[in-house]
């Protein structure tokens, strides 16, 4: 599944989704991070390139963030969790458009959560892209 060209429509899909469910606040925070992985690589090759005389490969770079991703998708699932269960009291107190929102939680949590993975595939994907190939090609 090639994902790497759909990560920008992606993110902002996640970004909207979650913020619109309310209670997957934490997890458009954490799409948001995701971007990050690109300048986290580069800036380790560019760091690594005067320390050795051998060309590094960026997946080295890559393999390692990528746990680091994996971990934080993890983080926010489980923030996302812990806050649905211990604000339990407080979204069922909201009334107006953000009981609305709370109302449709359930439908746009399910979908948030899915296009935050997806997201984080795709943030991968891109990142393998970029580095093997150059810069990204949105076609």
């Amino acid at each position: 599944m090639k994902l790497q060209r759909l990560w920008v429509p992606l993110l902002i899909a996640s970004t909207i989704i979650n913020l619109i469910s309310i209670k997957g606040f934490p997890l458009a925070l954490g799409t948001l991070y995701l971007p990050v992985l690109f300048k986290v690589v580069q800036m380790q090759m560019n760091l690594s390139k005067g320390l050795l005389d051998e060309k590094v490969n960026a997946n080295v770079f890559i393999h390692n963030n990528q746990k680091g991703i994996v971990i934080s998708v993890l983080c926010c699932l489980a923030i996302t969790a812990a806050l649905f269960i211990y604000l339990k009291d407080f979204y069922l107190s909201l009334t107006g458009v953000l009981g609305f929102f709370i109302t449709l939680s359930p439908l746009t949590l399910t979908l948030g959560v899915v296009l935050y993975i997806l997201t984080a595939i795709a943030v991968v994907q891109a990142v393998k892209y970029k580095f093997a190939t150059g810069p990204i090609k949105n076609k």
